[in-house]
């Protein structure tokens, strides 16, 4: 099995035990449908919203470089360590 596929299990295992407390109130999901919501939340609209988070702590990064780089080695430093970060995130978004 291989890490998408396990984490593809695991999410939609957290997604069945969130909608575990809401069955046998007001609110019910038929068998077929629980398990349709359940694959949406997993296919489509908790990867879409890990790869939004992602971009905004992207984009958070992004603006902590020094804009008045005194090039000292102290400044190149910290925007190297800047840079690194970014690349660090957008790696996790390419599910490396």
């Amino acid at each position: 099995m291989t890490n998408t596929q396990s984490a593809d299990t695991t999410d939609q295992a957290r997604a069945s035990a969130a909608l575990e407390p809401l069955q046998g109130t007001h609110f019910h999901l038929a068998p077929g449908t629980q398990k349709a919501v359940i694959e949406r939340l997993t296919t489509d609209l908790l990867p879409q919203h890990r790869r939004d988070v992602l971009n905004e702590a992207i984009e958070a990064a992004r603006g902590e470089y020094l804009h008045d780089n005194t090039r000292t080695p102290e400044d190149e430093a910290y925007n190297q360590a800047v840079s690194d970060i970014v690349a660090a995130i957008g790696a996790l978004l390419e599910g490396k």
